[in-house]
Formats: C-alpha cells, structure tokens, sequence
C-alpha cells in the first residue's frame, strides 16, 4: 500500500507528525511502512542540531529526515533522497535594503544541496559560491566545515536545481515502490504531490490543524490531471474543490496521533 501525505497549510499543517503516528499505528497490526520524504529543506538558524547529527551520521539531513531515521532506522539518504540546508543572509550585507532582505528570507537562500543515488552509496554536494558575500561569519564558519567534510562542489545554480528537485528524485522513488510494498510518502510545504510518481498511491490523507482528511488515490489523480502544473506546483487549497474526501479524522490537541479507525478504513474498505 501507497499513502501520500499532504498539508493544506503551507506550514505548520502537521505532516510529519501525521506521518509518524501512521507509522506506529501500521506497526502495531504488524505492518512495516517505509517512510519517504522525497524532497526536504531546513534553515541552519533554526534547526542547528541538524548540523550536530549530520555530521555525525555523515550525510546531510534535515528535521523530518532525522524524525524518521530515528523512528525506523532505514537509510536515511533513500528516506530524504534531496536535502536542502538554508541559511538566514546578513543584512548589512546587502546594505540594509530591507526589501530584498525579505525577499531571499521568504524564498531562503540555499547553502548546501545534497543529491543522493539511491541505487548505490553515491553522493552529490553542491555548496553555494556566492554564500560569503550574503551569510554572516558566526554562521558561515560552522557550514562551511559541513561543506568540506562531504567535499561539496561549489554552484552558483543553486535555485535552479531545486527547482529540479522533483525530477532529481523520481529514480529514487520508483525504486523504493520496487524495494517497498508499503510506503507512506510526504510531500512538503503545501504541495499536491513532491512529485509525479509520488501521485500514483491507493490513499492520500490531507493534513491540517485538528483534523486529517482521507481521498481515494484516483479520485486524487483524477483531480490533479485537471491541471496543466506539476502536481508539486498545484496547492492542496486549491486542488481541495476538486477532491471528494472519503472520511475525516479528528486529532487529538496535543496529542497529534492518527486514530486506529484509520486501520479499519484502509483495510477493510
């Protein structure tokens, strides 16, 4: 079984959580799901620790990758196949013009991209070359030790690949369904689908504050080929009109964890 995992916020919608407690709920009937997260970025600001544990475990990983990593043990690099690490820019740095300083900020500036081949043990890092030009020095001494210990290449198409990212990854997803017959995917921020093979599942569950909302995966396809976009440029608010959900789930305040009728559902449908 496929389950796409979504969020109709663009943040804070509760994805991974979501995700987490399908993968304890699935494990306790004896079911293993392996957990993908095709496409991840995390700000080195915000999340230092992920600089402490990546440079532990030798592979560049965000939040949501660790999460996973931690609560299954898989390889990590097939978990998160494409890593983005983000940093805040200076503003003295581009002279206190507080417009563009918000604008790199709301899109983030990328520092580091790792590009993982899930069919063998290679890596591919990219740094940004235009980074000491934007990012202070109290952050740049700690990534740039990140950047030399994976021997990253230096970009300046940083932005473009990104904008690869989905492309990037569809090796690694096809080969984790071949690898997996059971596995839950999750997309980011608030698009339909990370990618286009990542739409091709038996159940998507749209995640939001409080409740969480079951679609059949081909009335979910059948929606999203309403659109001329990628599915990873299609937002789940607006494809939601579209969509007949099957079921809703309340989820507890502070307790965040899918319901065991969910298994009922899935299973017994």
């Amino acid at each position: 079984m496929r389950v796409l995992v979504n969020g109709l916020l663009s943040l804070d919608s509760g994805k991974t959580t979501f995700s987490l407690s399908l993968l304890r709920l699935f494990d306790q009937v004896g079911l293993k799901f392996f957990p993908l997260k095709p496409i991840a970025g995390h700000n080195a600001w915000y999340s230092f620790n992920t600089l402490i544990r990546s440079e532990e475990l030798g592979v560049l990983a965000g939040n949501d990758a660790l999460k996973y990593f931690d609560e299954t043990k898989y390889d990590i690099r097939q978990i998160n196949p494409f890593a983005v690490l983000f940093v805040p820019i200076d503003l003295e740095k581009v002279n206190y013009n507080v417009s563009l300083y918000n604008m790199i900020m709301e899109y983030g500036f990328p520092y580091l991209i790792r590009i993982s081949n899930c069919n063998d043990a290679a890596d591919n890092y990219l740094v940004n070359n235009n980074a000491s030009a934007y990012i202070s020095k109290s952050i740049l001494k700690f990534i740039e030790n990140l950047a030399s210990k994976f021997n990253a290449k230096p970009s300046d198409r940083m932005r473009e690949i990104i904008d690869m990212s989905p492309q990037l990854v569809e090796n690694c997803i096809s080969e984790t369904f071949r690898k997996y017959e059971n596995v839950i995917i999750e997309s980011y921020n608030d698009s339909a689908s990370p990618t286009y093979y990542s739409s091709n599942v038996d159940y998507v569950f749209i995640v939001a504050p409080a409740k969480a909302f079951l679609v059949k995966g081909e009335e979910f396809k059948k929606a999203i080929s309403l659109f001329s976009i990628p599915p990873w440029n299609i937002r789940v608010s607006t494809l939601m009109k579209y969509l007949r959900v099957e079921k809703s789930y309340e989820i507890d305040v502070g307790e965040r964890i899918a319901k065991e009728e969910i298994i009922d559902t899935l299973f017994k449908s």
